[in-house]
């Protein structure tokens, strides 16, 4: 399976509205594609995993690459993955990250910009919905 892993900057302020819409839209087209994955918002930044076939992939990639709502995407990831889909059960899992914890507190802001592809996934990982855990 293939995966790109990717952060990226929003452009624009998002209302859970606007997300949900984003969402609806992402997930119908995944479905078509094969595409699973895992996208996490918060601070007004994306972190996402895509998986599924290459092509698919990298043309959802392209897609969200060319929307105006993303800016300075940088790819943290990008190959196969030597443990198949580990998002199989989402055509696209959503988290909008806005809980107060360590990690975010003013003095230590989580930053998706100082993530490697595997700290990526590791984090991705464990935003999952518990539902979409393997049994």
């Amino acid at each position: 399976m293939y995966q790109m892993i990717y952060v990226s900057e929003a452009t624009e302020q998002f209302q859970p509205g606007d997300l949900q819409k984003m969402l609806d839209v992402a997930r119908s087209n995944n479905l078509i594609v094969g595409v699973t994955g895992m996208l996490v918002f918060r601070n007004g930044q994306f972190l996402q995993v895509l998986e599924g076939g290459p092509t698919a992939v990298i043309s959802t990639y392209d897609r969200i690459a060319a929307d105006s709502r993303h800016q300075d995407l940088i790819v943290l990831h990008r190959g196969y993955s030597h443990v198949g889909k580990t998002f199989s059960a989402l055509s696209m899992g959503f988290q909008a990250q806005s809980l107060t914890d360590p990690l975010s507190s003013q003095t230590c802001p989580l930053d998706f910009y100082h993530f490697d592809g595997l700290a990526a996934l590791d984090f991705l990982v464990a935003c999952r919905p518990r539902d979409a855990l393997p049994v």
